[in-house]
């Protein structure tokens, strides 16, 4: 067994290539947040300004390992935004990085490994909306990252650092918790010396979890409490529904060859480790469906961690038939057979992935326009004094298009729950266009009948709105 060595070499090269490949990415390519990581970077300041409360709530369900980073990065100012989509895209590589790693290593490396390797790269990218986080630095290809990284240290036998590795995935999703404390009941049996780490990861984590939103909302199960609220769309039937979503968040073919993969590798190798992956890919599905019927959205990118090994699983199943193809046709010419099946085989998947490189070859232009988007809103922002233009009393309020929110909190340097995302008071109306991204603009209470236009820059028009019949709450209405 293998100890956790922060400084093992390949370790330290992967992690520092995979952030300076998302600090050149933040370079080149459109670079903003969408609307959960601004509010992950709105508490970050708020942890770290000793100006601000710490108040958790009017934003999105509250997840741990994000503010781990964004309190740090508070402390670098207005940096804090861009800093944490580095840190989010570099996460992605790593999930990239691991995938092939893993399809390799379960091929037997080589050629034939490295070509599992791209197809489980491939993959990923292909999962619903994976360039869409990956570009708006969200957690989801950070998840699959020290998913597939804690999978890769286990077979590697390094368990301290699968372990905590773990322990990170379980600060962004409840689902890793159950696989984290059956690994750490492991550990504790069969490896005694890391009892103390495991102790302390599995404390770690109701105390990330649930006692900052605690503090920050009264509320411990704030995140539980968002879940349960958030509606899914589910329909009359949520089992069917939550599984249609599982079978969909990758490509068909992913599917079926990581089913292959797991057959394969059972029924002619009997290979432990092979079919271990598969049931772990079914258990992951078992509870994020049981989570579903118990109460919680089902949401797609619930499914994401078990979908990138299943598309790592994917690969190894289109090489190992390609390899028994190659053997079983021809004894002469074994690898001109083999190539020319796994041709066959991907020439036959590209039919069900049109629709996912489309959605792919859209997030850039999407990135792009969201930043100008974002721009025009800081300069509207300027436009009306700022934060004490807007804000003249404690009781002061502002309003703005929901997918907004957030990153207006962060531009006012406010708490979430100073903007709103309906106008049900006096206060600034941030008025944006109406689109996917930043949503409808906030509905508008009939009794504010008295409009005062303030300032307009590119599609955001802001408005003083005031009741008429109370003017003595005008004097703390932004202007």
């Amino acid at each position: 067994m293998r100890g956790f060595d922060p400084l093992h070499s390949p370790t330290l090269i992967a992690v520092g290539a995979c952030i300076a490949l998302a600090a050149l990415s933040a370079a080149v390519l459109p670079t903003v947040p969408s609307y959960d990581p601004w509010s992950w970077i709105v508490w970050g300041r708020e942890v770290s300004d000793p100006h601000l409360s710490f108040v958790v709530g009017g934003g999105p369900s509250w997840k741990p390992l994000p503010l781990i980073f964004t309190t740090v990065f508070g402390l670098f100012g207005g940096a804090a935004p861009t800093l944490w989509v580095i840190t989010a895209r570099a996460g992605g590589f790593l999930g990239l990085l691991f995938a092939w790693k893993l399809a390799s290593r379960l091929t037997g490396g080589g050629r034939a490994g490295a070509f599992a390797g791209v197809l489980a790269v491939i993959g990923v990218v292909l999962t619903q909306d994976w360039l869409y986080y990956w570009f708006r630095g969200t957690s989801e290809p950070m998840l699959i990252g020290v998913s597939l990284w804690a999978i890769y240290s286990l077979l590697d036998g390094r368990h301290a650092q699968a372990f905590l590795v773990g322990v990170a995935a379980s600060l962004i999703r409840p689902e890793w918790w159950p696989f984290i404390g059956l690994y750490g009941l492991w550990l504790w049996f069969k490896v005694p010396s890391l009892r103390l780490l495991v102790l302390a990861g599995w404390i770690s984590i109701p105390v990330f979890w649930f006692v900052p939103a605690w503090i920050g909302s009264g509320d411990p199960f704030l995140a539980a409490s968002h879940a349960a609220d958030y509606n899914g769309h589910l329909g009359s039937d949520p089992f069917r529904t939550v599984v249609g979503r599982g079978v969909n968040l990758q490509v068909l073919p992913a599917l079926i060859f990581a089913i292959v993969a797991v057959a394969i590798g059972w029924l002619k190798d009997r290979d432990k480790v092979m079919l271990a992956l598969g049931v772990g890919v079914a258990a992951w599905w078992v509870v994020v469906v049981g989570m579903t019927l118990d109460g919680y959205p089902g949401l797609e990118r619930f499914f994401l961690p078990a979908a990138a090994l299943t598309c790592v699983l994917a690969g190894v199943g289109i090489t190992r038939l390609a390899l028994l193809g190659g053997a079983w046709a021809s004894a002469a010419r074994p690898n001109a057979i083999a190539v020319g099946v796994a041709a066959v085989l991907v020439l036959v998947s590209v039919p069900f992935t049109t629709s996912r490189w489309a959605a792919a070859r859209a997030a850039e232009p999407a990135a792009a326009q969201a930043v100008t988007t974002l721009d025009q809103l800081s300069a509207a922002v300027a436009a009306v004094g700022g934060h004490h233009g807007v804000f003249p009393c404690k009781s002061s309020f502002a309003a703005v298009n929901h997918g907004v929110q957030t990153a207006l909190a962060w531009k006012l340097h406010v708490t979430l729950n100073r903007v709103g995302t309906a106008m049900s008071a006096p206060g600034v109306d941030f008025i944006g266009p109406h689109n996917a991204t930043d949503g409808s603009p906030a509905p508008v209470d009939p009794r504010l009948t008295k409009v005062q236009p303030l300032a307009q820059v590119g599609p955001w028009r802001v408005v003083r709105l005031t009741d008429p019949h109370v003017p003595a709450l005008d004097s703390c209405v932004g202007h």
